[in-house]
């Protein structure tokens, strides 16, 4: 992967890539340092929900569970 910060002068970016990226599709993103500021924080919530999820399944997801919540 590559991440490089630009600051154009006009509303043209040229970009070079390796050549083991020659023939391989590449995503190109465009957004502003200050879009990226407001994401990253929406991200941190996304992320957070995420990583939640994945712990109470662990505990959730059992056998016990499954019986204790039977009659519901």
């Amino acid at each position: 992967m590559i991440r490089t910060v630009v600051k154009p002068s006009n509303r043209n970016i040229s970009i070079s890539l390796p050549e083991e990226f020659v023939g391989k599709q590449v995503e190109v993103i465009a957004f502003t340092i200050e879009e990226a500021d407001n994401t990253a924080e929406s991200m941190d919530n996304i992320s957070t929900h995420f990583a939640t999820e994945a712990v109470l399944a662990k505990s959730w997801l059992t056998a016990e569970e499954d019986k204790a919540w039977q009659d519901l």
